[in-house]
């Protein structure tokens, strides 16, 4: 088995793992609801900085890391890290509040926004598969807007958007992905500190809690860390179509947290609109199999 046959497998597991794991983690800030949002937010970030230093302490990778990193790296990362955080804390309001339909519909736009960034910032060129597919998903989100009053569209839009600039940037990355990480929860971790410090008692933890809710909340750092090292390793190793393809294990996950954990109803209008946004992933995914179908049919 070659080198790059070998790594493209592991990109391949390795992405299933992080979407299965990130769709089921809902399930995890749920049974940690007595706390706000903000304070799960805060102890996600530090913890998820102790686990990543302690990573590359063990690697002897660290000291090595500090003085090769440059002001490139740092400024990616660091808007790497503001979108992440961003994500992660309207997730965890949405699995807390029970609005998992929405994230998973906002986790299902997001490759589709990444191909609209690359439209916009780097004139990138526009198939006629990819321009049909980002209409029919502006219209899909436009349709769920107006018609459907009870869904929050704000959970949606703001994951897909965070998380779509998310990937893309993380496909520009120089570092690996450990050390990606360590630079964007040390950044995170530093905003952190300020904002508690300014809000005074923001990481406060409500009396009461029980052993388990204790080692849950311990736990939130690889809870965090874990399936976006996964997802990182996969975006170094696999192709952005496959990667894209892969992106539906997540959003499907999260529908169906939704329906069988959330009791969550799917409405005739949302499941009309998630199976437009779900042909337009196809669309995408399967161009060039489809164009190169196309090339062998008109040769022969």
């Amino acid at each position: 088995m070659s080198y790059a046959r070998a790594g493209a497998e592991a990109g391949l597991l390795a992405a299933i793992i992080s979407n299965v794991l990130l769709g089921l983690s809902s399930l995890y800030w749920k049974a940690l609801d007595e706390m706000s949002p903000f304070a799960l937010l805060s102890y996600r970030v530090v913890f998820s900085t102790v686990s990543v230093t302690l990573i590359l302490l063990a690697r002897k990778e660290l000291k090595c890391l500090l003085l090769e990193i440059k002001w490139k790296d740092i400024s990616l990362h660091g808007a790497a890290a503001i979108l992440v955080a961003c994500n992660w804390g309207v997730f965890i309001w949405a699995s807390i509040h029970s609005r998992v339909f929405e994230s998973g519909l906002g986790y299902l736009i997001a490759p589709l926004f990444g191909i609209g960034l690359g439209l916009v910032f780097y004139k990138e060129f526009i198939s006629v598969f990819k321009g049909v597919a980002l209409f029919f998903v502006v219209l899909s989100v436009l349709f769920l807007i107006l018609s459907v009053p009870g869904l929050d569209f704000r959970v949606y839009l703001s994951i897909g958007v965070t998380w779509g600039a998310y990937t893309w940037l993380k496909k520009m990355a120089r570092l690996d992905p450990v050390s990606g990480l360590f630079v964007e929860s040390l950044l995170l971790s530093v905003m952190v500190v300020a904002l508690v410090l300014y809000s005074d008692g923001g990481m406060e933890v409500p009396v009461g809690l029980t052993v388990i809710d204790w080692s849950l909340l311990l736990s939130c750092g690889l809870v965090s860390l874990i399936p976006l090292a996964l997802f990182a390793f996969a975006a170094k190793n696999l192709p952005l179509s496959v990667m894209g393809l892969l992106q539906f294990v997540l959003p499907l996950t999260q529908f169906c947290v939704a329906v069988i954990f959330y009791g969550q109803i799917i409405s005739f209008e949302m499941l009309v609109a998630f199976s437009v946004i779900f042909l337009g992933m196809i669309l995408v995914v399967l161009e060039s199999p489809i164009k190169k179908f196309l090339r062998i049919k008109r040769r022969s």
